[in-house]
C-alpha cells in the first residue's frame, strides 16, 4: 500500500506541474491547404535550432489546423511541418523580446505522389501505417534513449516478446530479422540473445512488415521485422555515445558512432555482454498409457551456465556523383557459453522402481559469423526512376561440444554409454540481386528484379563414446558420426506493381521461385539425393485513407518457409538412454497462405490500430514426438495442417503532455491437426503488454509496465503462462541531455519464476516444470553522447533481403541438432 501511495504522489505532482504555464516563449500558428484553403488536422510541427537535425520540440495541430509551442532559450531557429502527401515547409523565426510570436497562416501544398500512409507525431511513440507495414518510431521515444532493443520490441505493434525472451511477429516464430533493409543472419537466428545486447538509442524505426510484396523473398511465413538505424545524409559532424550497463544478472557494454568525411559517411557500434550465472531447476514425466511395467520415467535436474557475446557493424556510403551511390554493409557476431548440469532419473512401474541412474552434463558452445553487402544504385534523370545492383556475403560457424557421464547405475537393463559429441555447423551464402523501378505515368509505378542464391549448409558430427561406469578412454563412434552437406540454389525474378489516386492505393505481385536442392554424405552413410520445387508466388494488397488520419488496407499473400540444417540434419542425437531426436532430409519448402485486415486512427490524443489475420497451411513444419520401442523420438515433418486466426490491438493515448499510457495486445486462436500422427489440438492463445510513462519534476521520467503471456498453442502440446512488470527511473544532465542514468527494476519482487510445457499424444504425456532461480533484475546503464552530428549514412533505395529460411535452435542448449522455434 505505502509503494501505491508513493507512486501516486509522484504521479500527482507531475500532473500539477504539468499544468503550470513555463516560462519562456509561446509559438502560435495555423496549417492550411494552399489551394482547398482547408485547415490541416493533426499535421506534424518541429522546432529546429538552426542548422542542426534534431528537433527542439514536437506537436501536432488540432482539429482545426492550430498548433501551439513553448520553448524556453532564445535564438534563431527552424519551424517545420510534415504532412502525409503534403510537400514539407519550413519556416525561418526568431526567439528574442516578444514573449507570444504569432506566425499566422502557413500554407502547404500537394507532393503528389506519396503513397496512402497514416502519420501522426502528437505524443511519443510514433506509430505509422502504410500499405503493407506498421512502422515505430524508435528515435521519437524517450525510452529508447536507456533500453534495449528486445525491451523496447515489446511496445511494437504486432511483435511480443514473452517470459522467456521469445519473440514473435504476428503471433509467430517463423519471422525474419533485417537491418537497414538486408538480412542479418547473426539477429534472424539468435534475435533474443543480439537485440538483449542492441541499444535502443542507435535505431531509428522498426518496421513490421506482415504482407512483404513479390520483390521480397517468399519466405518466412510470418513476416518480417526491419530495424533501420539511417537514412540520408545531410551536412557534416560527428557523434559518438558509449553506453555502460550493469545487473544482478551481468553487465555490458556498447558504443555507437557517426561521422562524415566529405563524400565519405561512416557509421559503426559494437559492443560486449556478460552472463552471470544463472541457476534452474527442472522437474520432468514421461507417462506412457499402454505400458504398466515402464509407466512412469520421472527426472529431477540442476543446471546452470554463464557466457560473454560480442557484436560490431560498420556502414558505409559514398556518393560516387549526383546520380550514383555506393554503400557498404558489413557485421561481425562471436560468443561462448559454459554450462554443468546433474540430474537424476527414475523409472517406475506397477512392481515399484525399474531402474534408476544419475547424469553429468557439460556444455560449450562456441558461434562466430560475418554478414557483408555491397549496394551500388543508379538514380535515372527521371524522378523516382532508379537501378540497383547487390552482392551479399554471410558466414555462422557453430560448435557445441557436450559431454554426458553417467553414473550411480541401479538395475538398468541395457547398455549405457558416456558420450562426447563435437558437432561443426557452417552455412555460408552468396546472393546477387539487380531491381529496377520507374513511374509509368503521374500515378504508375513498376518495379522488376531477378535474383541468385548459393546457399550451402555443412554439418560434421562426430561422436566418441565409452562404457558408463569405467575411466577409459573415449574412442571415436563411428556409427553415431555424421557428415551431410546440403546444397540450395534458388533463382527467382518478380514484377510488381503500385497504382495511387488520391485517397486509394493498390500494390500487386508476382513472384517466381526455382530451388534446386542437393544432399550429400561425404563419409557414405547414406545415399545422396536431388530435387526442385517451383513456386509462383502472388501478393495483393489494397489500401485507403478513410480521412487524413485513418486508413484501412485490406491484403492477401503467399508466404514459403524453406527447412534449415536444424530441420534437415539427419544426425541422431542422444539426449538419455530414453529420448533421441534428429532432423528430416526429406523436408519440402512449406507454404501459408495470408489475409489481413487492418485499421489504422491517429490523432492528437488517442491513436490505436486494429489487425485480423486469418493465415491457413496444409504442409507446415513441425516437430513432433513419438513413442517406439519405450524411446521418446523427436524429429520434423511436412505434414501440419493449421488455421490460425489472430487478433492485433495497439492503442496508445496522451491524456496530458507528460503522460502516455501504451497498450499492446493479441488474441489468438490456433486449430492444428496432423492426419499422419493422429494429432489435433486447438486453442486460445494470447499476450499483452500495457506501460504507462510519466515526466516527473527535476528532469525525471518515470515508467511502470506489466504485461502476461499465456497457452502457446503447439501440435502435441502448450507452453507456459508467464506473467511480468517492471518499472524504470531515468534523468538526462549536461547541456543537450547528454548525459543519462537509468536504473530499471525487472519483476524486483519475485525472485523466482516458473515455466511449465505439456505434450500429450494418444500413446504418452510428456511434461516439465521448470524453475528459474535469481529471476528478478536490478539494473544501472550510463550513456554519454558527445560530438555533434547532422548526417547519417545513406542507404540504397533497393538492396538484398533473403528472408525465405525457416530456423530451427542454433543455440543448442539441449545439446542436440534438433531445433526449436525462432526466439528461444
Amino acid at each position: 500500500m505505502r509503494k501505491i501511495f508513493l507512486i501516486a504522489i509522484l504521479l500527482s505532482s507531475s500532473i500539477f506541474a504539468t499544468a503550470q504555464v513555463a516560462d519562456g516563449y509561446t509559438i502560435h500558428g495555423v496549417v492550411q491547404d494552399s489551394l482547398s484553403q482547408h485547415k490541416e488536422p493533426y499535421a506534424t510541427v518541429r522546432l529546429f535550432r538552426k542548422g542542426e537535425i534534431k528537433p527542439l520540440v514536437v506537436a501536432t495541430t488540432d482539429a482545426s489546423g492550430k498548433f501551439t509551442l513553448h520553448y524556453a532559450k532564445p535564438g534563431t531557429y527552424i519551424l517545420q511541418t510534415a504532412i502525409i502527401g503534403k510537400l514539407p515547409t519550413k519556416k525561418e523565426l526568431v526567439l528574442d523580446a516578444d514573449k507570444v510570436v504569432e506566425l499566422g497562416t502557413i500554407l502547404t501544398q500537394d507532393a503528389g505522389k506519396s503513397l496512402a500512409t497514416a502519420e501522426v507525431v502528437a505524443a511519443r511513440p510514433l506509430v505509422k501505417s502504410q500499405i503493407d507495414r506498421l512502422v515505430y518510431s524508435m528515435s521519437d521515444d524517450p525510452d529508447a534513449q536507456t533500453n534495449t532493443m528486445l525491451e523496447m520490441l515489446r511496445k511494437v505493434p504486432l511483435v511480443t516478446v514473452d517470459g522467456q525472451d521469445k519473440i514473435t511477429v504476428n503471433g509467430k516464430a517463423n519471422f525474419k530479422v533485417y537491418v537497414n533493409g538486408k538480412p542479418n543472419k547473426m539477429m534472424s537466428d539468435n534475435p533474443s540473445v543480439v537485440l538483449k545486447s542492441f541499444p535502443a538509442s542507435v535505431v531509428k524505426k522498426v518496421e513490421v512488415i506482415t504482407d512483404p510484396g513479390a520483390k521480397y523473398d517468399a519466405e518466412g511465413t510470418s513476416g518480417i521485422l526491419n530495424i533501420v538505424t539511417a537514412t540520408e545524409a545531410t551536412t557534416s559532424g560527428y557523434t559518438v555515445t558509449p553506453t555502460l550497463s550493469w545487473s544482478n544478472l551481468g553487465w555490458g557494454g556498447n558504443i555507437f558512432g557517426m561521422v562524415q568525411i566529405g563524400k565519405l559517411t561512416l557509421s559503426a557500434h559494437g559492443g560486449v555482454n556478460g552472463q552471470n550465472s544463472l541457476r534452474s531447476t527442472t522437474e520432468s514425466e514421461r507417462e506412457l498409457f499402454h505400458d504398466p511395467v515402464n509407466h512412469l520415467l520421472r527426472t529431477t535436474s540442476e543446471f546452470s551456465n554463464r557466457g560473454t557475446y560480442g557484436f560490431g557493424g560498420l556502414d558505409a556510403s559514398y556518393d560516387i556523383s549526383k546520380h550514383d551511390l555506393l554503400s557498404v554493409s558489413s557485421s561481425i557476431y562471436a560468443g561462448r557459453q559454459k554450462g554443468h548440469g546433474l540430474s537424476s532419473t527414475f523409472l517406475t512401474g506397477n512392481a515399484g522402481t525399474v531402474y534408476s541412474y544419475d547424469n553429468v552434463n557439460h556444455r560449450d558452445s562456441r558461434y562466430h559469423g560475418i554478414n557483408t553487402s555491397v549496394d551500388y544504385q543508379h538514380q535515372f534523370g527521371k524522378e523516382n526512376q532508379n537501378l540497383t545492383v547487390s552482392y551479399r556475403f554471410s558466414s555462422d560457424l557453430r560448435n557445441n561440444k557436450t559431454l554426458n557421464v553417467y553414473d550411480n547405475l541401479q538395475s538398468v537393463p541395457f547398455v549405457l554409454k558416456d558420450r562426447r559429441i563435437d558437432p561443426d555447423n557452417k552455412s555460408q551464402e552468396h546472393t546477387a540481386q539487380i531491381d529496377f523501378t520507374s513511374p509509368l505515368g503521374e500515378n504508375h509505378t513498376l518495379s522488376v528484379g531477378a535474383k541468385y542464391i548459393y546457399r550451402l549448409n555443412r554439418s560434421d558430427n562426430e561422436e566418441y563414446s565409452r562404457l558408463a561406469g569405467t575411466a577409459t578412454d573415449f574412442l571415436p563412434d563411428v556409427a553415431q558420426s555424421l557428415l551431410y552437406r546440403h546444397r540450395t540454389d534458388i533463382s527467382a525474378g518478380y514484377t510488381e506493381y503500385i497504382y495511387r489516386l488520391k485517397r486509394f492505393s493498390l500494390r500487386s505481385g508476382l513472384r517466381f521461385e526455382s530451388s534446386h536442392i542437393r544432399v550429400t554424405y561425404p563419409n557414405g552413410t547414406r545415399v545422396a539425393f536431388s530435387t526442385r520445387l517451383n513456386d509462383w508466388v502472388p501478393s495483393l494488397n489494397l489500401g485507403y485513407n478513410l480521412t487524413d488520419t485513418q486508413l484501412l488496407r485490406l491484403g492477401y499473400n503467399l508466404r514459403i518457409g524453406r527447412p534449415d540444417i536444424y530441420y534437415l540434419s539427419p544426425y541422431v542425437n542422444h539426449l538419455s538412454p530414453e529420448k533421441i531426436s534428429y532432423g528430416n532430409p526429406n523436408l519440402e519448402s512449406e507454404t501459408a497462405h495470408n489475409f489481413q485486415l487492418n485499421y489504422s486512427l491517429f490523432s492528437q490524443k488517442f491513436s490505436v490500430n486494429f489487425s485480423a489475420t486469418y493465415s491457413i497451411s496444409y504442409n507446415g513444419l513441425t516437430f513432433y514426438s513419438f513413442i517406439k520401442d519405450g524411446v521418446e523420438h523427436s524429429t520434423s515433418g511436412n505434414f501440419l495442417h493449421s488455421k490460425q486466426w489472430s487478433f492485433d490491438t495497439y492503442l496508445n493515448v496522451n491524456p496530458w503532455k507528460s503522460t502516455a499510457f501504451t497498450l499492446n495486445g493479441n488474441l489468438k486462436y490456433s486449430d492444428l491437426k496432423s492426419y499422419r500422427t493422429s494429432d489435433h489440438n486447438y486453442g486460445f492463445s494470447g499476450n499483452f503488454f500495457a506501460m504507462l510513462r510519466q515526466d516527473l519534476p527535476w528532469k525525471l521520467k518515470f515508467g511502470l509496465g506489466v504485461g502476461a503471456n499465456w497457452n502457446d498453442i503447439s501440435l502435441q502440446g502448450q507452453s507456459s503462462k508467464f506473467k511480468y512488470y517492471f518499472l524504470n527511473l531515468s534523468r538526462s544532465f549536461l547541456e543537450e541531455d547528454r548525459l543519462t542514468v537509468t536504473l530499471n527494476g525487472f519483476n524486483i519482487f519475485n525472485p523466482q519464476q516458473t515455466f511449465n510445457n505439456t505434450t500429450q499424444t494418444a500413446m504418452f504425456r510428456s511434461s516439465t516444470s521448470s524453475v528459474l532461480h535469481g529471476f528478478s533484475r536490478i539494473s544501472l546503464g550510463i550513456s554519454w553522447r558527445f560530438g555533434k552530428l547532422r548526417a547519417v549514412v545513406k542507404k540504397t533505395a533497393r538492396s538484398i533481403e533473403n528472408s525465405d529460411v525457416k530456423t530451427g535452435s542454433t543455440s543448442q542448449e539441449n545439446g542436440s541438432n534438433m531445433g526449436k522455434s525462432r526466439g528461444n
